[in-house]
Formats: structure tokens, C-alpha cells, sequence
């Protein structure tokens, strides 16, 4: 069989020579050496880093906790006997004055024994008197004395034991606040230790919250401090108890911040934001990119110390914008690394190439919204 080419399949094959050829040119001519404009080891065997001379921003910072609104006292009172409401004398939502009748039960025949009780302890009196005299004639012997005074301490105890019962027939106001709850209505027949209502005292009133056990050391007894309302009111007061022990469950310590409240008027449970302020302390801006966890799962910056050797510098923070967050606990100033830090370890002495502050600021881009999302999730790690 014959194969008969045109020019075209010439041309083909020949281009195709050539390519050959001059691939095969390139793979035995010597290679030209690689050459990194920025070597990150340099010829003295230690890794390049950039590090930031950062200064600290005298700032004041606040420990805030969420919160929310309480009752200085709140007492559930609840009735001593086994008796029928017959009047109710406060509404629900009303203040009340310590003494005030809130709820008054069927007293049935103990007013009468009352006084029955009450002259049989007259009668009781008028026979010690006697006693008293005959014996110190010598007429009565020391045991018919004895028998005398006991039945004086009987007939005391039976006038107690009534009053006390009349007593219970009237629920009284423990302390001057509001009447938040009641729980019965008249004709109700209740056992003794019933619920029936609920007084508040807000004279003055709390803001409770739960305390962070990494701001525990932050916050004393004593302290000044405000919150914020959930309807933006400022109210100001004092620190006036802190848990000695953290919660099993959330690691938080309990805090109360007292207000005072002359008019007593208040409602438990708005949400606030409670404000302990704190000493002067220098705050320092950086990229959430710079972040990191130590073995103990702390944040912090690595840094470096004189000798030029990595170091672990524990940071809090303190707030965050659109440019990047804010953050304390590195002292007047710190040298930081910048660039480089995810290829060197603590205590491995690097060769530093310092920048300024003002330089580093337009080197570095902003920080993007998902490094802020970022470094939230770290901090709620």
C-alpha cells in the first residue's frame, strides 16, 4: 500500500521533529540555581521574623458583667395554722409598710380562749401572792409554794400558746416593699406551711450577675460600680458580696452590685450590664491574625525577650472594631512578632527585622470581619 503526503503532513512531521529536539536540548542543559529574595533562615542559621516595637494606649477598661435587676429581700410567707381566708386586705402590685394586715384567717373560738386564758392567769397571780406571804410567815410549807408557782407557769404558757394562734390569723407584712404575688382568695381553707404570698423589698435593690472566674481577682467588696439598664437608665452603687466559691457548672462567681433606692420602686429581672471600673491600663491594637492558644489553652501574642528568643505573651481582651481588637496585659510596651511566628517555636532565638508601629499599621490590611469571628471563637474556647 502506498501512503502519499501532501505538504501539509510534511510540514506536520516536521514541526514535530523540532519540538522534540528542542525539548530535549532543554533537559540536558545545566539547571540555573533557585535564588529566594527572602530566605527565611539566614547564613547565621537562625530564622527571620519581622517583630513590631508596639506602645501601649493608656486606656480604662471596665470588668462588665451580664446581669440583671433583684430584690434586696424577698420573702415567701406562708401561714402558721390550719384555718379559712376570710378577708384580704392588699392587692397584688401594692406596696405595703412592715405591719401592714395582708391576709386575715378565721380566728374561730380562740379570741374567747385567749381570755379565758388571760384570767385564769390572773387568778394564777393573785394565788402566788398569797403563797408568797403565807410562806414567808411560816403558814406555808416550801412544796405547797412549789405546787402554786407551777400552776402560775401553766396558766403563763396557755396565754402564750392562745395568742400566738390569734396571732396567725393575721398575715402581717415582714418589711416595708411590695405585695408581688398572692396566692389565695377568701373562702380558701389552707394548711399550715400554705404559700400565700410574696413580699419584695427593693430599698435598696441588686443587680446580680455571674462573674467570670478570670476577672475573680478583679473585683472586691467595696468596689463602685454602675449598670446599664436594658432601657438604657444609669444607676450607680457598690459592690457589696462576692462569692467565695465558683459555681460546679459555669466557673462563674456570683456578684451583687447594691443601689440605693429610696423610692423602692423597681422591677426584679431587667437585664443590665454591670460596670466594675478598673486601674489605668495600656491597651494595645493588633490583628486578630496574630492570635494564639498556648498549651494551656490561654491567648496570647508571641513576642520576643532582649536575647531575641521566642516568648509567649498572655493577653485579655478588651474590645474589637472593624480594624481589629483591642487587647491588655502586655505592660507599657512589647515587641511582638508579626510575621513569621507559625514557623517558630518558644525559646528558639530568631534574627528580628524591627518596624514601627506607624509602619506596620499601613503595611498590614484591615481586619476582615471573619478574623473577628474568628477570634470570638477562640475567646469563647
Amino acid at each position: 500500500m502506498t501512503i502519499h503526503l501532501n505538504q501539509g503532513h510534511i510540514a506536520a512531521i516536521v514541526l514535530f521533529l523540532l519540538m522534540i529536539i528542542w525539548v530535549a536540548s532543554g533537559s540536558l542543559g545545566p539547571e540555573e540555581p533557585f535564588s529566594n529574595p527572602r530566605p527565611l533562615v539566614m547564613e547565621s542559621g537562625l530564622k527571620r521574623v519581622q517583630v513590631e516595637q508596639m506602645q501601649g494606649e493608656a486606656t480604662q477598661r471596665d470588668v462588665i458583667i451580664s446581669a440583671k435587676t433583684a430584690a434586696n429581700r424577698r420573702v415567701e410567707l406562708r401561714s402558721e395554722i390550719r384555718a379559712k381566708v376570710v378577708a384580704i386586705h392588699k392587692s397584688k402590685g401594692e406596696r405595703v409598710q412592715q405591719g401592714d394586715v395582708l391576709i386575715e384567717l378565721d380566728a374561730r373560738d380562740w379570741p374567747a380562749r385567749l381570755k379565758q386564758a388571760k384570767a385564769n392567769l390572773k387568778q394564777r397571780q393573785l394565788e402566788e401572792q398569797s403563797a408568797q406571804k403565807l410562806f414567808a410567815k411560816g403558814l406555808a410549807n416550801e412544796s405547797q409554794l412549789a405546787r402554786v408557782q407551777t400552776d402560775l407557769a401553766n396558766a403563763e404558757a396557755e396565754v402564750i400558746q392562745y395568742q400566738l394562734q390569734v396571732n396567725a390569723t393575721q398575715i402581717k407584712a415582714p418589711f416595708n416593699g411590695v405585695l408581688d404575688s398572692r396566692m389565695v382568695e377568701i373562702g380558701d381553707f389552707i394548711q399550715d406551711g400554705h404559700e400565700v404570698a410574696t413580699v419584695l423589698d427593693f430599698a435598696p435593690f441588686l443587680v446580680v450577675g455571674s462573674l467570670p472566674e478570670q476577672e475573680a481577682a478583679h473585683v472586691n467588696i467595696g468596689d463602685p460600680g454602675h449598670a446599664i439598664l436594658v432601657n438604657g437608665t444609669r444607676v450607680d452603687g457598690h459592690i457589696r458580696f462576692v462569692a467565695s466559691e465558683a459555681d460546679v457548672q459555669t466557673r462563674t462567681f456570683l456578684v451583687e452590685l447594691e443601689v440605693d433606692n429610696p423610692s423602692g420602686v423597681m422591677t426584679s429581672g431587667l437585664t443590665a450590664k454591670l460596670h466594675v471600673p478598673q486601674p489605668e491600663t495600656h491597651a494595645y491594637h493588633v490583628s486578630p491574625a496574630l492570635l494564639i492558644l498556648n498549651d494551656e489553652g490561654k491567648l496570647g501574642l508571641k513576642g520576643i525577650d532582649e536575647e531575641h528568643r521566642v516568648i509567649f505573651r498572655p493577653i485579655s481582651l478588651l474590645k474589637a472594631d472593624k480594624a481589629g481588637i483591642w487587647v491588655y496585659g502586655l505592660g507599657a510596651s512589647a515587641d511582638i512578632i508579626t510575621v513569621g511566628q507559625g514557623f517558630v517555636e518558644y525559646g528558639e532565638q530568631v534574627e528580628p527585622v524591627f518596624v514601627t508601629e506607624q509602619h506596620q499599621e499601613t503595611a498590614e490590611p484591615a481586619a476582615s470581619d471573619t478574623d473577628l469571628d474568628t477570634q470570638a471563637a477562640l475567646s469563647a474556647g
